[in-house]
């Protein structure tokens, strides 16, 4: 991670991978992202003598969808795209998810890199090797673990960020120091104008912690099979639940911030998490103008139908990510529908 390194990405791939000189490199990117950066990464892969195309989708979670991945099928296809190829995301969580999943599926698999451009993919979407897109039924339903081989961070990117964007992607870094310890929720309260500042070593800090914090639980448990991962999902359950049946409107960090304040208070109406925490993390995400109201009220009835399509689903009940403290996440699988909805409500205005 280093400002100015998507200048560097050819040579970087070049030396994190087994993709030679002569190999095909396709790029997807979206709109918006590709007028910025998009020569920039095209003219550094050709510099080490890789073969790069590149592919644009319009910007949003419309376009993780298994149609936008037909059309990609499609292009790979039309231009003979064989098992050496690397698929290569340059943007947000969006195109870091959809390409990945691309990357999982083409061939059975081939050679994925990524250059986040959002704060939220730097610190979460590009970390872990989770890939997916949406289907009708509800948010990252179908998808596959598919691990890159490079991750190229670049945070002079977030200087071209939209400020609301910008700020939807704090939504994941209070949630990594929720789980992990008190010190790093102190840090975000004692540099919170700085980070809003984006100033250049307060920013450098924050995505080098968020990326340690996410790498180490991955490591434990790659594929969420024994728990250990599953803690990063805290404030995801009713978070997604919000952003599908919102359709969308709302980023999803601000949906992960309304989530993790409706996780923090049922935590604490179980008898969990000491009513003082939750005040702290709703007076920080303020701070952050982070939402904690839904300023769009979606009846009671449709999140949690959108719950139980939720994939942590086990038996037929909904696993939830709760705290028992800071840095104590736990897994609760005895959630009532009831207890559910009154978190959810907590939110209403």
């Amino acid at each position: 991670m280093k400002p100015g390194i998507l200048g560097q990405t050819g040579p970087l791939l070049l030396e994190a991978s087994e993709a030679e000189p002569g190999t095909p490199v396709f790029m997807i990117t979206d709109t918006r992202v590709g007028a910025l950066y998009a020569d920039l990464v095209l003219d550094s892969l050709r510099r080490v003598g890789y073969q790069p195309y590149e592919h644009r989708v319009e910007p949003g979670e419309q376009s993780k969808s298994l149609r936008i991945t037909e059309e990609v099928y499609r292009t790979l296809a039309s231009r003979a795209v064989g098992r050496d190829a690397v698929i290569f995301a340059l943007g947000g969580g969006v195109v870091s998810d959809l390409a990945g999943f691309v990357a999982a599926t083409w061939m059975r698999g081939v050679c994925f890199a990524i250059s986040p451009t959002t704060l939220e993919a730097d610190i979460d979407a590009s970390i872990g090797g989770k890939t997916a897109v949406n289907v009708p039924g509800g948010k990252n339903l179908v998808g596959a673990f598919h691990q890159p081989a490079l991750v190229a961070v670049d945070p002079s990117c977030l200087e071209t960020l939209d400020p609301r964007d910008y700020r939807a992607g704090l939504g994941e870094s209070i949630k990594h120091a929720l789980i992990s310890s008190d010190d790093f929720l102190a840090w975000h309260e004692e540099n919170a104008e700085a980070i809003l500042a984006l100033d250049q070593h307060v920013m450098s800090e924050l995505v080098l912690r968020n990326l340690r914090i996410k790498a180490e639980i991955v490591q434990r448990d790659p594929h969420e099979l024994t728990g250990a991962r599953m803690v990063l999902n805290l404030g995801h359950t009713i978070g997604h639940a919000i952003e599908v049946c919102g359709e969308f409107k709302l980023r999803h960090g601000e949906c992960v911030a309304l989530g993790t304040l409706a996780a923090c208070r049922l935590s604490h109406a179980l008898g969990l998490l000491d009513e003082s925490v939750v005040k702290r993390v709703e007076h920080l995400l303020a701070r952050f103008a982070l939402p904690t109201k839904l300023a769009e009220p979606i009846d009671s009835a449709r999140i949690l139908t959108a719950l139980r399509n939720d994939k942590k689903v086990r038996s037929g009940k909904v696993q939830f990510v709760l705290l028992e403290d800071l840095g104590r996440p736990v897994v609760h699988r005895d959630v009532s529908e009831r207890q559910a909805r009154e978190a959810y409500e907590s939110l209403l205005p």
